[in-house]
């Protein structure tokens, strides 16, 4: 997959990723919000190591600028 996530955005992806699993762990969500939480982490950590958003390619959206 062609990358299409600026330097920028896969940090702030990264970053709200390890925010959404410690408040996961910390128990600050209950139950059946908590898979939400976790897949959307999943997510956005994959994105972010990937450096591509399917949605971006959907869209025609390209942060990435070389």
């Amino acid at each position: 997959m062609k990358k299409n996530i600026s330097r920028n955005d896969r940090i702030g992806r990264a970053l709200t990723a390890i925010f959404l699993i410690s408040i996961n762990l910390a128990g600050l969500v209950s139950w059946p919000e908590r898979i939400i939480v976790w897949l959307a982490a999943g997510i956005l950590a994959i994105t972010s190591i990937a450096g591509s958003c399917p949605a971006y390619s959907l869209f025609g959206i390209n942060t990435l600028t070389r």
